[in-house]
């Protein structure tokens, strides 16, 4: 990971300085979040996810919400989704030599 942050409350600057050093668009930042403080940075990205342990005000402002909670597997949970999404989740399949008939894939 390139930015890790940790133990803030004021998300807003955080992000901006992100998307300022990295020059990616806000509208292509997937953000994980579980409990009020994360809403207003949901609310600014391009798709905002809940962990499925998330208060129910921070399920209704995400695009989607994880079957996994927060803590025991989510983040994972979302990077399969979004590689599969992406195209790429067959390719690491195969590289790890993995047969994608069954389940996930």
């Amino acid at each position: 990971m390139t930015y890790v942050y940790q133990g803030h409350i004021e998300k807003i600057p955080i992000l901006e300085e992100i998307l300022s050093l990295s020059s990616i668009p806000a509208a292509q930042v997937a953000y994980i979040g579980d409990d009020l403080t994360d809403v207003v940075v949901m609310k600014r990205v391009g798709l905002s996810i809940a962990t499925a342990n998330a208060r129910p005000e921070v399920k209704r402002s995400a695009m989607h919400v994880t079957q996994t909670p927060g803590g025991s597997g989510a983040v994972r949970e979302v990077a399969e989704m979004l590689l599969k999404a992406q195209g790429h989740w067959q390719g690491l399949l195969r590289k790890y030599e993995i047969d994608g008939a069954g389940e996930g894939s």
